[in-house]
Order: structure tokens, then sequence, then C-alpha cells
């Protein structure tokens, strides 16, 4: 845990100066009421959020010794909440939506809320963050936090917040799933970093998802830099996959100086050389991220990564962006580039993760036009079909076909939405077009494709009687 900026720490001591000055902590004090307690929040948690993003956006490492710093009666109690939803929703969950290891940031900022004289009051904002929390985390960890209240009634009330359904993995998953709901749009993730290759298999979960975050969000990722080139770097930690995704999620995606990318690039070309592992590693990084959809790898994250590249390995990475380059450089539209991708195609099985690389790179050009296609402009799908259906049949791939037609559907949906006139010559001329592109390439029976156009009529009321 990083320790905080002293400028943040003055900047909340003030906050803190500020509640215990004012008149609404007085009145709150006086009575014990959470009418008063609530006019304390509205006047004072907006402070405390501020500081909270701005932390979150430049340094969100700090995150957790921000909320340690809260932990303090100064501040009344305020904004603990919420914080404990964070810190319930950092920690990574196994399969079985279980925490992989103990939260002890969650069981920190719990016992404080618990020994608050502010309890009774505060209780009431955490129950279902202390029923989800509790269901992710193991009996042993439960029963070591009741050990630590001595309130028998405080103690009584957490006990009872262990959901006997919760046991049952669907049910804790749709329980978790509705609790993160509610804190989308906050930014609270933050992470640790390992030192040891075991630490690392453990912590890779999160360090993933709070780089994809900061990636998809493109968020101040500046004082991440250090941090990362340091584990990165470190010859302890290289070998592995969880190492691999990390060094690729790194290359591709963040804009580096020259000493970090000369030290990373270093990294990278030793790895090709010296880890027979690494080429496999690598496509299986690039799969996984082309079936997450975000962070998107692009036309950007191929030339950032390419620019690292020491082109006298002969790998398979090289060719594939190689490959990727032509294609980038002169169009996917292009026969000669079709070419090439095909003479690429037919270099690897099949199946092979090469060629699914080299398919989900396509298809990324043909997700974006398609997604972002007006639908006025219809007359450029009918256009590029023809370069669509070239690589349909250059891969002779299912799964690449079905993306397509799913794409197409998704197209199709927005037009009969405009063109609502059935007799109109807009409406004939998508009918027409999907009708004959969908035979062509048997993506859907005919039956299938004429309930694309067919209005299904409303059942009339029954008459009463």
């Amino acid at each position: 845990m990083a320790e905080l900026n002293e400028a943040y720490r003055e900047h909340l001591k003030k906050i803190g100066e500020a509640i215990q000055a004012s008149e609404q902590f007085s009145a709150f004090l006086d009575t014990e009421e959470s009418e008063e307690y609530k006019v304390l929040q509205e006047t004072f948690e907006p402070a405390i959020e501020e500081l909270y993003n701005a932390v979150a956006e430049a340094e969100p490492l700090q995150l957790m010794a921000l909320e340690q710093e809260l932990l303090n009666e100064d501040y009344a109690g305020l904004y603990l909440p919420k914080a404990l939803g964070f810190t319930i929703l950092r920690g990574q969950l196994d399969s079985n939506y279980k925490y992989v290891q103990p939260q002890n940031h969650f069981r920190d900022i719990l016992l404080f809320i618990c020994n608050s004289p502010n309890f009774d009051i505060l209780k009431n904002r955490i129950g279902q963050s202390i029923q989800v929390g509790f269901s992710l985390s193991s009996d042993i960890w439960i029963t070591n936090i009741l050990k630590n209240i001595n309130n028998k009634r405080v103690k009584w009330w957490l006990q009872n917040q262990k959901v006997s359904d919760y046991r049952d993995i669907l049910n804790r998953k749709s329980a978790y799933v509705r609790y993160q709901r509610q804190f989308r749009g906050y930014n609270y993730l933050s992470t640790e970093f390992p030192k040891t290759m075991a630490e690392q298999k453990i912590m890779f979960g999160s360090l993933r998802d709070f780089l994809m975050y900061r990636i998809d969000n493109q968020t101040n990722n500046v004082t991440l830099y250090h941090p990362f080139a340091t584990i990165l770097m470190n010859k302890d930690l290289t070998g592995s996959p969880e190492h691999t995704y990390l060094l690729g999620l790194f290359l591709n995606f963040f804009e580096l100086n020259d000493d970090y990318k000369n030290a990373l690039g270093n990294v990278l070309n030793d790895q090709r050389k010296n880890n027979p592992l690494f080429n496999e590693q690598y496509f299986d990084f690039l799969i996984d991220l082309h079936q997450r959809k975000k962070p998107v790898l692009n036309v950007e994250a191929d030339k950032r990564f390419l620019d690292l590249l020491d082109i006298d390995i002969e790998d398979d990475i090289k060719f594939l962006y190689e490959t990727l380059d032509t294609v980038h450089n002169k169009g996917y539209i292009h026969e000669e580039v079709m070419a090439i991708v095909k003479r690429y195609h037919e270099s690897h099985e099949g199946l092979s993760v090469n060629n699914e690389a080299i398919r989900q790179s396509i298809l990324v050009y043909i997700r974006t036009l398609m997604n972002n296609l007006e639908e006025t402009d219809y007359s450029t799908w009918f256009d590029m079909h023809k370069v669509f259906a070239s690589y349909i049949h250059i891969f002779g791939n299912e799964q690449f076909k079905q993306s397509i037609k799913d794409l197409y559907l998704k197209y199709i949906k927005r037009l009969l939405k405009r063109y609502t006139d059935k007799r109109g010559g807009d409406y004939q001329g998508v009918k027409k077009f999907t009708t004959s592109t969908f035979k062509e390439l048997k993506m859907m029976k005919e039956k299938d494709i004429k309930d694309i156009f067919t209005t299904k009529r409303r059942k009339r009321p029954t008459p009463s009687e």
C-alpha cells in the first residue's frame, strides 16, 4: 500500500477539522439522531468524495492509504460505508466467487465501524455490504472478525448478516453482480505488487483488472510506470503467463518515454529469445483481449508493440505483426492485402492461435465500421459486404462468420427501427439485400430470414363476458 501524499493528507485533515468545528456536528452530538447525521453527511461527504476522486485519478495506488486515514473519529464515520463497498469489490475472486486471499483492508474498515460510537447509524448503510462481503469470505475469516467484537449486540447483528442462501454459488454470484452495479461509475480500483512468482499468480487478477480499467477509461497513468516497470523487469517474475499478460498490456496500451521503451523492449525481446513458451503465452494474451472486447486492440496498439520488436528475431510474433503492419498501412479492403492475409492464414493450422489472432484483428476493423455506420449509410454496408464475404471465404471459420452475422443483425435491427414503411424503397432494399446475402453465405434458414421482416401481431384482448 503506497503512502498517502502529504498534500492529500493535509487536505483531508482540514476537512476533519471543519467537521469537528461545524454546527452540523454539534447538532448531531446533542441529539444523536439519524436525521442530524444525514445533514452532516450531506454537508461534508461531497468534499471527501471530491478528494477521493482526485486521488483515484492521479494516484490510485494511494487509495487504500486514504481510506485508512478515514479510520479516525475526527471524520465521524463519514464516507466509510462507501469505502467499505470499495474494499469488498476490489478483492479478487476465484471461480466459486470466493476471495482468493483474505481481505485485510475490508476487515480493518469493518472493525472500525463496529467499534465506532456511530455504529447504530452506520449499520443502516452497510447491511447489504456485509452480507455480500461475508458471502465471499471464508467462515474462518468471519469467525476471526467476530472474535474482535466485544459488544454482544454488535456481534449478534454481524452474525445475522450471514445469508444462508449465499452458500449456493449461483445465488452468491447473483448477489455480487447486483451489488457491483451500485458502484458503476465510481473509480475505486487500486492494487498491490508481487515480489515473488507465487504472489504474482495470486495477485494477477487484481493487477490485470486494475490496468484494464485504467486503460479503458483513459485515466492519468503516469504514476503507474515505475511500479509496474519494476515488476515487469524483475527477472524472478518473468517467464510465467501472468507476467507475459501484464507485459502485453503495458506495451500495447501505455505511451512510454524512451527510458521505459528501451527497458521494457529489452524485457520483451529477451523473453522472445530465451523463453520457449513466450510466443504461445503472448498469443493467448491477444486472443483473451479480443474476446473481452475492452480494452480494444487496434492500430495504435499494434504499432506501439511493433515499434518495440527486434525484427532480427524470427518468430511467430514477428510474422503476425509484419502482416498486421501491411493491413494497417495499405488497408484491409485491398485485394493485395487480402492475398497477404490469406497466405499468412494458410501457413498455419486453421484453429491455431496464430490464425485466431489475425481473424480477430480483421474483425476489429469490421466491427468498428458496422457499429459506427449511420442508418442512412446502409449503401456502404452493401458495398463493404463484398470485402467481408471475401474474408469469410479466406478464413473458412464458422465463429468468424457468426461474428459477422451478429454485426449484421444488430445493424439490421437499427435499420428496421428507422425505415418502418414496408412498401418504401429503403425497407425493400434492405430486405432484398439481407435475404440474398444471408442465403448466399448460409447464415440463416430461409424461414428465419423471413422472420426478421415479419411484424408479430399482438393478440387482441379477449372480450369480457
